[in-house]
């Protein structure tokens, strides 16, 4: 709810970085989750060019013209922050560590096109894992061990 600019903008962008630092640090207390490790490696990824550019996420203007998804945003946008969220325009030059700012354009069913950042791909990977590793943590040790056939004894038939 803060306004983009002036003071409550530096304010703003200084709550990002550091509930980002909060939330990689809180994934690692779940360190025992296979795709905990995944989301703490996605958010770090992303910190690293939101670090380089104010605490907010670049992307390129190009990238958002070439996407179509966002008509709404012109070249009178560049060097704004964008909407309500953490990312600012810029032109592809002005990015530091462009590979792992927002830069893929993914469409997908029922949400439609956006643009992610490969923290973000490290990130949903890390989301599945969790999921993975907690669905087979729910089926009980003993029907997990009735389905494994384990060795076969060598004096058994055929």
């Amino acid at each position: 709810g803060l306004p983009l600019t002036g003071v409550s903008g530096e304010i703003r962008r200084a709550i990002f970085f550091p509930s980002t630092v909060c939330l990689a640090l809180l994934a690692l207390h779940f360190r025992r989750w296979i795709g905990a490790w995944a989301i703490a490696a996605g958010i770090v990824l992303n910190l690293v060019p939101m670090a380089a550019h104010g605490g907010l996420m670049p992307v390129s203007y190009s990238v958002v013209q070439q996407s179509g998804a966002f008509p709404e945003i012109t070249e009178r946008d560049l060097g704004r922050q964008l909407g309500n969220g953490k990312d600012v325009l810029l032109a592809g030059r002005d990015i530091r560590f462009e590979p792992l700012s927002d830069r893929y354009v993914l469409t997908l069913p029922m949400y439609g096109t956006n643009i992610y950042s490969l923290g973000d791909f490290v990130l949903f990977a890390g989301v599945g894992l969790v999921f993975v590793q907690a669905a087979w943590e729910a089926i009980p040790a003993r029907r997990r061990r009735d389905t494994d056939p384990g060795p076969v004894p060598a004096d058994a038939g055929p």
